[in-house]
């Protein structure tokens, strides 16, 4: 064989190895670019979970945090008084957030802000465990002390769509308005002052089915005379030393959840506390009624009397 037939030989074989590996990297780049982009969908899709307002409860505080997108977050610090009224901002925070580890732990850097009792000092870091992020909660757990935290998602009964979907936000609650009720607190002996707990309440149920609008609502089922006589009971037999904290008022609730929950099964959400007010006369009682004109003459209340023409 001649020396040209070799060299074109040669040169046909390392063509045909080089076609051969390019076509190899080609497959392997490939797989890596699809495992690549399908882990990180995994991992946008529970940030994207995680990109919300959430609301944690302590004592007679509670905390708005803003998770966002950029890797940044604020939050506001509220108060309440012992009747779950919210009577101001006490500060605010900012800071940056990471996931880590495979969405394993969350890590909270405050970078600013104001100083609370609460968990948080600027200037410093917290890792938390994830123990669980569903469409109405977020669960960590302190790594150091174990301590649960359970973050609430603010507006969760409602699922958003994908930010820039051009979706609407689906209803997923409906809310029942209960009369308000005016009930006269147990008295430890016969010379206790009189008093009332007048409150006001909403039952909010989970829908079985989604909707878009709220015409598209089921019609509300009348609330069951029995569920508003057990109220009435059960409110009837406290003492004013059981309903003169918010602790004391938020154990009320609780409470009056299980009762409302054989009438409404698992359906039931929450039931929310709407006005509360534990009067000691009948000025304070008026100033309850008063903010329903439509149940002023069931209490025996006359409606304020308008000039003719109004």
């Amino acid at each position: 064989m001649s020396a040209v037939s070799v060299m074109k030989k040669t040169a046909s074989v390392k063509k045909q190895i080089t076609k051969k590996s390019s076509f190899v990297l080609l497959i392997l780049f490939l797989c890596i670019l699809f495992s690549c982009s399908k882990g990180g969908g995994e991992k946008d899709s529970f940030q994207m979970k995680l990109i919300d307002d959430w609301r944690f409860t302590y004592k007679r505080s509670f905390v708005i945090m803003s998770i966002k997108a950029n890797g940044n977050w604020e939050s506001q610090v509220r108060e309440k008084d012992r009747f779950s009224k919210v009577v101001g901002k006490k500060g605010e925070q900012r800071g940056a957030w990471e996931l880590q580890e495979n969405n394993k732990y969350l890590k909270i850097t405050v970078e600013s802000g104001d100083k609370f009792d609460f968990d948080w000092e600027p200037g410093n870091e917290y890792r938390y465990e994830i123990s669980s992020l569903t469409e109405k909660e977020l669960v960590l757990l302190r790594i150091q002390s174990g301590k649960k935290f359970v973050w609430k998602r603010i507006g969760g009964g409602t699922t958003s769509s994908s930010p820039g979907s051009g979706e609407e936000k689906l209803i997923t609650t409906q809310t029942i308005d209960l009369d308000p009720f005016i009930i006269n607190l147990k008295k430890r002996s016969p010379y206790s002052k009189d008093r009332y707990i007048c409150v006001k309440f909403k039952i909010i149920k989970n829908l079985d089915k989604p909707v878009k609008t709220p015409e598209d609502l089921p019609e509300k089922l009348p609330v069951h005379p029995s569920l508003r006589e057990n109220i009435m009971f059960y409110l009837s037999s406290l003492e004013y030393s059981e309903v003169n904290t918010f602790d004391e008022v938020r154990e009320v609730v609780s409470k009056l959840e299980k009762i409302a929950e054989p009438y409404y099964g698992e359906s039931l959400k929450e039931l929310n506390l709407d006005n509360i007010i534990v009067a000691g006369s009948r000025g304070s009682l008026e100033e309850f009624i008063i903010q329903y004109p439509e149940q002023m003459e069931r209490f025996g209340i006359t409606p304020p009397q308008r000039p003719e023409g109004s």
